[in-house]
Order: C-alpha cells, then sequence, then structure tokens
C-alpha cells in the first residue's frame, strides 16, 4: 500500500503558508472572546450606567419632572432605552411642543425641550392656570401670573380660549404687552365680546373675531388721545371713544377721590 505523503510539509514555502492561516485563525477566535469579555466587563461597569441627565428648556415644569416622566434616572442602563421612545413619551406632555434626547460623551444623556409659549394666564375663582399658544390650560399649583401676559376672566370653554388665543398671537408685541386683562363677557351683554384693560388706563371693547385686526391701530388712537381724559375705546363696529367721566359718571380724579375715602 502506497504512503500517503504531505506536500505541504516538504515544501517550506506552503508549509509557512498553512501555519500562518491557522495563526490567523486563532488570533481571530481570541479576538472574538476578548471582545466578548470587553462587553461583559463594560455593563458590568459604572460606564454602562447613565451618569448624568441635562435638560434645557424647563419653565413650565422644572427639570426633574422631565426626568422623572422620561424614565431616564442615574444608574438605570445607558442602552436601555431608545431616543425615539423617550421623546415620544415627553411630547405627549402637554407643556411641550417639540423635544430631542440625545446621548452624550460616555454616559450622559442631553434632553432639549421646547414648551408651548404661555399667552395669558386664565383665571376661575381665584385660581390661576396658563394659557399655552396651543390653546390649552395648563394648571400648577406654583402659578404666579406676572405681568407679561395679560389675566382672562370668563374663558370657561375651549372654544373661546383657542379663539382668543389666536387673536392674542396675531398682535405686535408691543400691543400684546400693554394689555392687562381681558374679560369675555357672558351672552346677552349687548353685542360686546371683550372688555379689556390696559396697562396705561383705557378700557377696550371689541369683538374676538375682529380684536388683534382693531388693536393694530391701538398706539395711534391713544397717541390722539393724550390730551384728553381716559376712557373706553370702542372698537366694535368703527372706533368709537368716550371719557371715562360720561360712561361711568366720574372723572379720574374723582375716581382717585373716591378710592381715596375708601
Amino acid at each position: 500500500m502506497d504512503k500517503v505523503i504531505d506536500i505541504e510539509e516538504r515544501i517550506p514555502s506552503m508549509r509557512e503558508k498553512r501555519r500562518r492561516r491557522t495563526n490567523k485563525k486563532f488570533i481571530f477566535i481570541l479576538s472574538i472572546f476578548a471582545l466578548a469579555l470587553l462587553v461583559i466587563l463594560y455593563f458590568q461597569s459604572p460606564f454602562s450606567k447613565i451618569n448624568k441627565v441635562t435638560v434645557t428648556g424647563a419653565n413650565l415644569h422644572d427639570s426633574e419632572f422631565y426626568i422623572e416622566t422620561s424614565g431616564l434616572l442615574k444608574d438605570k442602563s445607558f442602552w436601555g432605552f431608545t431616543t425615539k421612545k423617550t421623546e415620544e413619551v415627553l411630547a405627549n406632555l402637554e407643556t411641550v411642543k417639540k423635544v430631542s434626547v440625545s446621548r452624550k460623551w460616555l454616559n450622559d444623556i442631553d434632553i432639549k425641550i421646547t414648551e408651548w409659549d404661555t399667552v395669558g394666564y386664565i383665571e376661575k375663582d381665584g385660581q390661576y392656570s396658563y394659557l399655552l399658544e396651543d390653546g390649552e390650560t395648563f394648571s400648577s399649583d406654583e402659578l404666579k401670573p406676572s405681568n407679561q401676559a395679560p389675566i382672562l376672566i370668563g374663558f370657561d370653554n375651549s372654544g373661546s380660549r383657542k379663539k382668543v388665543t389666536k387673536q392674542l398671537l396675531e398682535l405686535e408685541k408691543d400691543v400684546y404687552r400693554l394689555i392687562s386683562e381681558i374679560i369675555l363677557n357672558e351672552e346677552g351683554h349687548g353685542s360686546t365680546d371683550l372688555t379689556v384693560y390696559t396697562e396705561n388706563g383705557y378700557e377696550v371693547r371689541a369683538m374676538i373675531s375682529t380684536f388683534a385686526e382693531k388693536m393694530a391701530y391701538y398706539p395711534e388712537i391713544i397717541a390722539q388721545l393724550s390730551d384728553h381724559e381716559k376712557g373706553v375705546i370702542d372698537m366694535e363696529v368703527g372706533t368709537f371713544f368716550t371719557p371715562y367721566s360720561k360712561v361711568y359718571g366720574l372723572s379720574e380724579e374723582g375716581d382717585e377721590r373716591a378710592e381715596e375715602e375708601e
């Protein structure tokens, strides 16, 4: 019987080639094991846990509220969530207009919140809630109205709130800042929808549907009235001015004396 001869063993170049091939296989297998070991060690180490969550853009809620709602708490898995699903959870909050969640550095997370702007404060029974730019309201126990937005009274249904929100958003900023209080009159109160009180002492009566359009002329109107007693500006149909003394029977000086006597 003929003996089987291993040609590769007799030819040095072929023998060296086979040795290199074997070494490559060994190195590849060793690399796989090393990588697997590193992955295991990583997930057992603090580097795989959330270290810090930073929230920017939080005003209506504090940062901690958004962090707790997201579920991205310190020492939880850095890879145990998807940014898309977390964004969906936060986007469902009534205060959130837009949100982005991203991983930063080794184990930090960045949450960027864009909240709906506040266009006014709804007052009811002495309690206040935010009126947001999407026409929805948001209540907060810590809410204290500022002079940056008007107080709105009588806007108890969503339809009227959305209408007045649309009008307020159409106002020029310099006119918007002059509005102190808006009252939605009850049905049967003549033809006037709104009674508006301004920071510079005038009372404006207007229809809600044309409020922004008519208020665009407010700065020009009061400029012409600078030498007159303050009073009521009626913008329902056309524009008419009546001094307080004729509307309420008291002049500005009379009002001041009445207040002092009280």
